[in-house]
């Protein structure tokens, strides 16, 4: 999943000292007009775009791959294992020639060192998986986010709107309580979901149909 809350509350935090500034300058200003400000649920709005499903189903697909290429590797490393552990056997085993045992034994030597060299191979795949997979949520966390900021600068400027601020309740909110009025949640989400393919679309439940009453 993208790490939504850390993009959206990084974000948020760096203009709230900023927002408050705003609010605390412009009673001043405003003094013969009061702010006029809306609310967004960032964090409803980002689960309800068809984008971040689409992101999410990218990022899955791309962990698949690193995930396949990886068990592939530890299953390399088990072969190398259970052929040191046959050849050390071999090796010390009294019933083989003595030209035999010492064969195996500088075969095991080598098996061992591939062992190590594996290990050391799979530890810096898992590194690189983890900091590409890491990069590929920031930066596609950050592409919806700065979209959605987009469309509610948007609905800002055509409601005239002074200020806007998120109302989650589960991300660093800015706003401790709301009653609900300049809400623009649902307006963002469907000019979000506008274009979206037929398969991003949120399904409406349709209505059974009652049957007719049998006739006496």
């Amino acid at each position: 999943m993208i790490a939504k809350s850390t993009i959206i509350q990084l974000s948020l935090l760096r203009a709230v000292v900023s927002i408050l500034a705003l609010a605390a300058f412009s009673s001043t200003i405003y003094s013969q007009e009061s702010l006029k400000i809306a609310t967004v649920d960032m964090s409803k709005t980002f689960e309800s775009y068809w984008k971040t499903t689409l992101s999410n189903k990218q990022i899955k697909e791309r962990e698949t791959d690193f995930n396949k290429i990886e068990q592939g590797m530890v299953d390399d490393i088990k072969l190398i294992q259970e052929e040191y552990s046959r050849l050390v056997q071999s090796a010390q085993d009294p019933a083989n020639a003595a030209s035999k045992r010492e064969e195996d034994s500088k075969q095991a030597r080598l098996k061992a060192a591939a062992n190590d060299r594996s290990l050391r191979s799979l530890t810096e795949y898992r590194q690189n998986k983890q900091r590409t997979m890491g990069e590929m949520r920031a930066r596609l966390s950050k592409a919806r986010v700065d979209e959605i900021k987009e469309i509610i600068s948007a609905k800002a400027k055509q409601g005239s709107y002074d200020l806007v601020v998120n109302s989650a309740q589960n991300d660093a909110a800015l706003v401790l309580y709301t009653v609900g009025k300049n809400d623009l949640t649902k307006e963002v989400i469907e000019e979000l979901n506008k274009e979206a393919p037929e398969e991003y679309r949120t399904k409406k439940p349709t209505l059974a149909v009652p049957e007719p009453p049998l006739g006496k």
